[in-house]
């Protein structure tokens, strides 16, 4: 007999990842307040896009956590790592398992893919505002806003589809078992 109907299942899972999204929603608010310093990583970010830039033939220089341009100052804050959107990322797949470890892989493979999404919106956002293609307030505030949320919501779904239920531990296990039979 079993102890829970199938909608009992379904609500009993439904529970337990708003309750561990409820926790990472904590610990996000307590970064938030906390405010860790993040100035020199902030600064090495500001030293690569300024390093790309330049190679894409912008005329600019920068100090510490500013770009300067003939046209405007660009400053990197601490949003500007895309330090965000790894975190929601890294929630919605702790949120959704109770095998998280088993999933590092993806989320390392997820979490270079954001770093070089960051890296493509932050060089895309002050590239096209400089050479007039688009404002740089409709690029960075309406298209990468959104795109960043699309991808994190990408990457998590086709993990929900394709890896969620891979049983990688058990697997290696069982045929270690096998091994020595």
């Amino acid at each position: 007999m079993e102890l829970f109907s199938e909608v009992d299942n379904r609500v009993l899972e439904t529970f337990l990842f708003v309750s561990k999204l409820l926790i990472a929603g904590l610990v996000f608010q307590f970064i938030l307040f906390v405010d860790p310093s993040t100035y020199h990583v902030q600064a090495a970010f500001t030293a690569l896009m300024g390093t790309l830039l330049s190679l894409a033939g912008l005329e600019l220089t920068y100090s510490g956590i500013r770009i300067f341009t003939s046209e405007a100052t660009y400053v990197v804050v601490q949003d500007c790592l895309g330090w965000k959107s790894m975190a929601v990322f890294i929630a919605l797949i702790w949120a959704s398992t109770k095998r998280t470890l088993e999933h590092l892989n993806f989320i390392l493979l997820g979490l270079g893919l954001l770093v070089v999404a960051n890296i493509v919106r932050v060089f895309s956002t002050v590239y096209l505002a400089e050479i007039g293609v688009v404002s740089f307030e409709i690029i960075h505030d309406t298209l990468w806003r959104w795109s960043l949320t699309a991808l994190v919501l990408g990457m998590w779904f086709y993990w929900l589809r394709n890896w969620k239920e891979e049983e990688r531990f058990n697997k290696r296990i069982r045929e270690q078992v096998e091994k020595y039979r």
